[in-house]
């Protein structure tokens, strides 16, 4: 064997030790958006056999088996694809599928929903730890706050204030509000727009009235929502949506809808896409 050869061979071992070395046993079940960009972002997605609704927008994991929706009445279905760990939020997760998963030997994993992003970076160094990947943790968190600093260098940049809120409607579902306590409305105060609907909680109706009291100057809208019924739009069905400024200004709008699930990884990324949509003077 000649020297050129042996070199050859050479590379080849330390490369397929290299891989093997980064390689993992996990085969990952997420059932949230924002952990699973996390988890790819530790360089698991390849890993993740099974996700659940609102993972759309994350390439890396397009091949798993995508389960319908973004809450999941038993464990059966997750089971069929044979997940060793299961990373899930604990608002989307029924305690009879989390006792499920547990009986067939899958560890499980609950996360409340973030409502600060000053508490990701915990959730990134948990989660490494979970998957055996400590050491990639920093990484990722200094790669968020790069991001965040960028977005928030944006933001400082404009002086408008317009006032906003986010609908939920289509998709035979209700139409109702984000309150101020929702991601989505801190999305919208971190992209330096006031949330017109402080005063409600979570997700609510609203009438025709207070719609046009709240009078915003913009509305953002999930993708269903900027469908046709009846030949017209399914968000300007809602009561009062036609008689705000937003709807007579064409200020009516969605968003990717990783931006609109949770807090994340992505949402420096959200925070410049609003900004520039509803900041004039950004444009």
């Amino acid at each position: 064997m000649n020297g050129i050869v042996r070199l050859l061979l050479a590379a080849v071992i330390l490369l397929l030790a290299g891989r093997q070395a980064d390689a993992t046993d996990n085969r990952i079940a997420v059932i949230s958006s924002s952990i699973a960009e996390i988890v790819v972002a530790l360089g698991e997605g390849g890993n993740v056999v099974l996700r659940g609704g609102g993972t759309d927008h994350i390439p890396e994991i397009t091949d798993a088996v995508r389960l319908p929706g973004y809450s999941q009445p038993s464990a059966e279905g997750m089971l069929a694809v044979g997940p060793t760990i299961a990373l899930m939020s604990a608002r989307r997760t029924k305690p009879v599928v989390k006792q499920q998963l547990e009986a067939a030997g899958v560890e499980v994993y609950l996360f409340e929903t973030l409502t600060d992003l000053s508490d990701l970076p915990d959730r990134v160094r948990v989660i490494a730890k979970l998957l055996g990947w400590e050491g990639r943790a920093e990484a990722v968190i200094a790669s968020f706050h790069a991001e965040l600093v960028a977005a928030k260098a944006l933001v400082d940049n404009t002086e408008s204030r317009p006032r906003g809120l986010f609908l939920l409607s289509g998709g035979g579902r209700p139409t109702v509000v984000a309150g101020g306590d929702t991601h989505i409305a801190s999305l919208i105060r971190l992209a330096g727009g006031v949330n017109v609907t402080d005063g409600i909680s979570l997700f609510k109706p609203m009438n025709q009235e207070a719609m046009m009291m709240a009078a915003p100057d913009f509305i953002i809208v999930n993708k269903e929502g900027l469908g046709l019924a009846g030949g017209e739009i399914i968000a300007f069905q809602a009561p009062g949506v036609q008689l705000t400024p937003a709807a007579r200004n064409g200020a009516v709008f969605s968003m990717p809808s990783g931006y609109l699930t949770d807090l994340g990884l992505s949402t420096p990324k959200a925070i410049t896409v609003l900004a520039r949509k509803i900041h004039p003077e950004l444009n």
